[in-house]
């Protein structure tokens, strides 16, 4: 645009120049100076026309990607809050999950039969639980517990109530049953 206005400056002003370069040879190397610098100024502003072009052309671009980024971020934006309120959903929801479990838990608890030790078992046989000493035997115990409760056991009555072995040797604090009857 503008190098073809120096180019009709150049015409206009180069006219009155040809009658000067008939008549002086300085002169008319003077205008063919001053008609080359007008020329280059022409393709200088030629080139920096095109720059300005390529540059224009690239902040467009740059605009453009400006604003699918500011999208693109907003849209993260929106996602990344859909995600925190449903994982906020969801850890409440498991929250009330497992307090409905414990909750269960504590009630089947409560309502579950309570085991009886099994010393009361013991007692449930009607007998008497006897913890074996040093030195005891089958036949020592029946003897004690036929003296003291005046019963009438055998160390072969002891052995059947506690469906030991024949021989089989008794331990210091094993707890065996005395039957009684």
């Amino acid at each position: 645009m503008q190098s073809s206005l120096l180019i009709t400056l150049l015409f206009v002003l180069g006219s009155p120049s040809l009658s000067l370069a008939q008549s002086n040879p300085a002169a008319a190397e003077d205008a063919e100076m001053e008609r080359r610098k007008i020329l280059k100024a022409a393709d200088q502003v030629d080139r920096v026309d095109q720059q300005v072009d390529q540059i224009q052309s690239r902040v467009s671009t740059l605009e453009q990607l400006i604003t699918e980024l500011r999208q693109q971020s907003q849209s993260l934006k929106e996602s990344l809050a859909n995600a925190a309120a449903k994982s906020s959903e969801e850890r409440t929801a498991l929250l009330d999950e497992v307090s409905k479990m414990l909750a269960e838990r504590k009630e089947r608890e409560k309502s579950k039969p309570v085991e009886k030790p099994a010393t009361q078992k013991v007692a449930e046989k009607e007998g008497y639980e006897h913890v074996v000493a040093k030195g005891d035997t089958l036949s020592s115990i029946a003897q004690a517990y036929n003296a003291e409760y005046q019963l009438k056991l055998t160390a072969e009555s002891i052995r059947q109530a506690n469906q030991l072995a024949k021989g089989a040797p008794l331990k210091i604090g094993q707890k065996i049953l005395v039957p009684s009857k």
